[in-house]
């Protein structure tokens, strides 16, 4: 029992309310602090007798504890207040009211000063009072008291509160991953003033041919020429900026609305689309776009059959011979855009014990699934036999296995099957497009960001930005745009901020490292139509000469790449539907031809920056010039490695092949991120170097050289040496910095990727599958002793029975575990 326990009711009663009032200070005189010391009287003590004034039985008691001048006390000391607050809380918090009562009542200066969240990391020595997460309304007291204070103060470091605070006060939730400074800054421009801004992004994702450009046509309300004409199939990805407006809870096309202002997003609701292209070799392309932020639409050609393998059909359009996609089922493509939004974009994680269903219950209700609008397109195309349309529904979901973190992405509530043949809609076909309609304001309107607030300067930057893009800017200086933003009173840490948001909900493309600090993309559209031009997909790559093995490899010279960019004109398709009615794209192309020229350093190094292309030193002999750049795209890669290199690796002296086993999902184009990152750090071995599958480096250490590799479901890394043993220090060495770059990467992901790392316990080859020989090192370290050799744990009985060399295993550990 701590000391203040035993002092007499009243004198208790008077600590805890100085505990409660604003700067720790009672006026005796003051009216409200009457009040409290009343109701606190009434709910704690109850053998008081009542009474109107704040007395005392006996003031000698609270000498040395209370310090009072006139008609004004407060607590002598922090450590005083400190044994006071912990006597309060054992004494008085016993129940959820109690605490109820407490975060509502007490002032802001011992909200602050003492509550943290539930999952605060406190540093030594730090008293801490701790709000429960559950029921959600403690959260919401605790942010209530604070209000916009809380994003500076020390609780946010716990981000399981992050989506609480964001909701409660309306502000982006990226802010709190921010550094103080950047949040302090918020703050502050917030106080000042803060708009609400009302705009929306939505992503339309399937397979090419699935109907996603037409679908958006007909949500346009578009039944003139350009719906009765077959459409093109989208190339990269078409940004549609300011597409729609929200009326009266009606999705209008924007463009047949006047503009009535300069500031559209402070005056409209404005819903953005961004059509992706459905052709594999463009997927490199989701991490520029795919946002936790918007709501998706996702279409399935439902006259399809799910178990067919989609290179089956319409190969103009669609040919992932080669690739990673190679034997893909439409219901394999079907869940891979799924498992693509959730991890891109869904950051809720249930945590806990799963047998606590009332803790799942109630972090089921916090966890923000992003919106999915399933259409099921081409029902006119159905044979005469096909089922209802519940089975089709019903068979999505089969695609979806037992993974039920996706099935909750999806509803069937949420789903519509559609027709949108050429001319004019039947009035059945127009009514199904106008519940699709009626599903995306809805959906919209419930969007977290939907309405948020954020300070007026970022604004008023933002719409420089726009200013600019409008009149055809595609890059701007940093240096331009500090001059622009002098009348606005921006300085250069709200500047760094608002680039940074920006970058974040997809509306530019910024980093702030040293090579590209000074340079903004301000048109995402006109940079992903430079990187669709080198990709190899031969809708529009048949213009470059396909014998040249350069396109299966991945490798291309900086001169291919510009002409790439300069034949573009005359095979130009990117159609957008706010420019191409005044046929104002073929007019100002060559100035497009010309941006891309006079900017292509900085276009290379952010395609660079985002893991689409990277600068290679060795040649191989096939590559031309001797003074020429080269340049390594991962995605064009169409090469395995071949047999007889994995032969020859098998041979050779190597370290155990260390396994990043993802359980859950690997990325499809994780693996050529750590292969780009890869090469900023070593050079790439002689020869040929890269695969689909593999990529070799070498090291500074002689004679050592690793290759990383991906399976179905692992990044797999082998060290590798051409004469003599391999070195433990060298292979310690290159397992830590390779794994920096993983961890790097999965961290970009809006959704956390998991891995376990392991060994694989069979000496299999490099790119094999190796699920089924995975050891968890945290269990096989447990194991392994001092032992030379012992039988694998995985396979100790029957015939697959076998030994593990545990000195190569020991070889890898970056710390040794005590035997």
């Amino acid at each position: 029992m701590g000391k203040y326990h035993t002092y007499p009711s009243d004198i208790r009663c008077l600590l805890y309310c100085l505990l409660l009032v604003d700067d720790y200070t009672l006026d005796i005189n003051e009216q409200t602090h009457k009040t409290l010391f009343q109701e606190m009287r009434k709910r704690y003590y109850t053998d008081l007798p009542s009474s109107d004034e704040i007395n005392l039985t006996d003031n000698r008691i609270t000498e040395g504890i209370i310090d009072r001048k006139g008609s004004f006390m407060k607590i002598d000391s922090a450590k005083i207040r400190h044994d006071v607050m912990y006597a309060f809380v054992t004494e008085c918090l016993v129940e959820d009211s109690d605490l109820e009562f407490f975060l509502t009542t007490a002032s802001y200066c011992v909200v602050s000063e003492y509550c943290r969240s539930w999952n605060y990391k406190r540093s030594e020595g730090e008293r801490c009072l701790y709000v429960p997460d559950r029921p959600k309304k403690m959260y919401n007291h605790f942010i209530d008291k604070l209000q916009l204070d809380i994003i500076t103060h020390c609780t946010v470091s716990d981000r399981g509160i992050h989506d609480s605070i964001s909701k409660r006060l309306n502000i982006p939730e990226e802010v709190l991953r921010w550094d103080i400074n950047a949040r302090k800054r918020f703050v502050k421009n917030s106080k000042q003033e803060s708009v609400k801004m009302f705009r929306a992004r939505g992503m339309i994702v399937g397979c090419a041919g699935a109907g996603k450009t037409t679908l958006l046509r007909r949500l346009q309300g578009r039944e003139k020429t350009d719906v009765d004409k077959q459409t093109e199939t989208t190339i990269g990805l078409e940004v549609h900026e300011d597409l729609f407006v929200i009326e009266d809870n009606k999705l209008i096309d924007f463009s047949t609305r006047k503009a009535n202002s300069e500031n559209q997003y402070l005056d409209n609701n404005v819903v953005s689309m961004t059509d992706f292209a459905g052709q594999v070799a463009y997927y490199a392309c989701h991490q520029v776009y795919l946002s936790r932020r918007a709501f998706y639409i996702v279409v399935i050609d439902m006259s399809k059959n799910l178990k067919e393998e989609s290179r089956m059909h319409d190969t103009d359009r669609h040919d992932p011979t080669g690739s990673l996609f190679h034997s893909w089922t439409y219901g394999d493509y079907f869940h891979f855009w799924l498992q693509t939004i959730n991890t891109y974009c869904n950051e809720g994680i249930i945590q806990g014990d799963p047998k606590d269903t009332t803790a799942i219950k109630d972090a089921m209700e916090n966890i923000h699934f992003h919106p999915v609008i399933l259409i099921a397109s081409h029902k006119d195309q159905l044979g005469s036999t096909f089922n209802t349309s519940d089975t089709f529904y019903s068979e999505l979901e089969a695609c979806l296995s037992k993974e039920q973190t996706l099935k909750r992405l999806i509803s069937p509530f949420q789903y519509f099957e559609v027709e949108c043949p050429p001319g004019a809609l039947t009035q059945k076909q127009q009514k199904s497009i106008n519940f699709v309609k009626k599903c995306i304001v809805e959906t919209v309107q419930k969007l977290p960001q939907w309405g948020e607030e954020v300070p007026l300067k970022w604004f008023e930057l933002e719409k420089i930005l726009n200013d600019e893009k409008a009149n055809g800017e595609k890059v701007l200086k940093r240096s331009q745009l500090k001059e622009m933003v002098k009348t606005v009173s921006i300085d250069e840490g709200d500047l760094n901020d608002v680039l940074r948001f920006l970058h974040e909900i997809g509306k530019i493309i910024y980093f702030s490292v040293d090579k590209l600090k000074d340079t903004i993309i301000i048109d995402v559209q006109w940079f992903v139509d430079a990187f669709k031009y080198i990709i190899t997909d031969k809708r529009h790559f048949g213009r470059i000469d396909n014998k040249n093995p350069l396109v299966n490899t991945g490798k291309i010279t900086g001169q291919y790449v510009e002409e790439v960019w300069k034949r573009s004109r005359d095979n130009h398709d990117v159609k957008h539907f706010d420019k191409n009615v005044n046929g104002e794209n073929d007019k100002n192309h060559d100035f497009v031809w010309l941006s891309y020229k006079k900017h292509k350093t900085d276009i290379l190094q952010y395609m660079d920056k985002l893991g689409l292309i990277t600068k290679i030193q060795t040649k191989t002999k096939y590559d031309v010039g001797n003074d020429e750049e080269m340049y390594y795209i991962p995605s064009m890669n169409r090469t395995d490695l071949p047999d007889d290199k994995k032969d020859a690796i098998k041979q050779k002296q190597k370290s155990s092949l260390m396994v990043y086993f993802f359980k859950s999902y690997l990325p499809h184009f994780f693996f050529f991120r750590l292969v780009v990152n890869c090469l900023k750090k070593w050079k790439v071995c002689d020869g040929d170097s890269f695969f689909k599958n593999a990529a070799f480096y070498k090291t500074k250490d002689a004679g050592h050289y690793f290759v990383i590799a991906v399976s179905k479901t692992s990044i797999q890394l082998q060290v590798l040496r051409r004469d003599g043993t391999v070195k433990e220090e060298c292979v310690k060495k290159i397992r830590k910095a390779v794994e920096d770059l993983i961890k790097e990467i999965t961290e970009t992901f809006h959704r956390g990727i998991i891995y376990d790392m392991g060994f694989s316990c069979r000496d299999i080859k490099i790119t094999d599958e190796d699920e089924k020989f995975f050891l968890k090192e945290s269990e096989i370290v447990k194991e392994i002793g001092n032992f030379q050799e012992m039988s694998c744990p995985k396979h100790f009985i029957g015939p697959n029975d076998h030994k593990i060399d545990t000195n190569k295993i020991r070889m890898c550990l970056l710390k040794r575990e005590s035997t």
